[in-house]
């Protein structure tokens, strides 16, 4: 009871053991999936930005489709991403170029496998 008010106030209790444990636990899992799949959402940014300049450099607006392909799944071979021949699209609208890639990265969690899908695009200006 506060005595100056005369209002009986509540203590605070200590955190249960338990729960402190909990609550690092799931903290400590979230940062472990987001440590596990960091690295293939970094090599999609890398891959997403090779898309953006070889779509943009004038010489592949002239360059055959399948060196601009065969560029693109090299790239992708180097990030060690999962990208085959029949993923990359390419059309050529009104003298503009339009780069498609779709694929999917599997990932083997401890308890949960997870397919994370990929789709970076560029067009020419």
């Amino acid at each position: 009871m506060n005595p100056n008010t005369g209002i009986d106030v509540p203590q605070a209790q200590p955190l249960a053991t338990w729960r402190l444990v909990a609550g690092v636990g799931v903290l400590g899992s979230l940062v472990a999936v987001i440590l596990a799949l960091a690295p293939v959402y970094i090599e999609n940014l890398r891959l997403g930005h090779y898309v953006q300049e070889l779509a943009t450099a004038s010489a592949s607006i002239r360059a055959p489709d399948e060196t601009i392909r065969s560029e693109l799944l090299q790239r992708a071979r180097q990030l060690d991403l999962p990208v085959h021949r029949e993923d990359v699209r390419i059309t050529h609208n009104g003298g503009k170029l339009q780069l498609q890639i779709k694929y999917r990265v599997q990932m083997d969690l401890a308890i949960y496998p997870v397919d994370l899908h990929f789709h970076p695009e560029a067009n020419s200006p």
